[in-house]
This record gives C-alpha cells, sequence and structure tokens, in this order.
C-alpha cells in the first residue's frame, strides 16, 4: 500500500474515534484522544503509530514507538492496529 494512503486511512480512523488534529511545536500535526497525543510516522521501510500522554513530551517531539509495521497490511489491518492501540 503507499504511503499516503496508510497515513489517510490511519487518521481518518483517529477522525471516526473522535480524535482532535491538532499542530504542536515542533511536533507537527498530532491528534489527541483521551488526553493521549498520538502522530503517524511513515518511514522508509515501515509505519508506526506514535503516542504518548505527557503533553510536555508531546511539545518536544518525543513520543513512544508502537512496534513497527510493514506497508503491506490492508486496510482492515491498519484499523484494526489503530482500534488495538486506541480502544
Amino acid at each position: 500500500m503507499e504511503k499516503t494512503s496508510i497515513k489517510a486511512i490511519v487518521e481518518n480512523r483517529f477522525r471516526a474515534l473522535g480524535a482532535r488534529q491538532l499542530t504542536l511545536y515542533p511536533s507537527g500535526v498530532c491528534w489527541t484522544l483521551n488526553e493521549t497525543f498520538f502522530r503517524v510516522e511513515i518511514l522508509t521501510d515501515f509505519w508506526v503509530i506514535e503516542w504518548t500522554d505527557n503533553r510536555s513530551y508531546a511539545l518536544n517531539n518525543c513520543f513512544e514507538d508502537l512496534d513497527p509495521m510493514p506497508y503491506d497490511l490492508s486496510e482492515l489491518e491498519i484499523i484494526q492496529q489503530v482500534d488495538k492501540l486506541l480502544l
């Protein structure tokens, strides 16, 4: 799957679950749900959802990493990964 497609699927799922998009400097575009900050990182060989429940960490670009996920996941598998983290 294309990198931009993965990012769109994840961010659409964040939105559907009630997450709010915001911009933090220097972290960039993030999402917040239940006082936890999330973002999607699209890297060269894999992608991750990063999170922190500490606003100071989020503001300083410090997130915790989930396990790296490959690009060859289906849309349903991507949504399941997001749900596993958020629900």
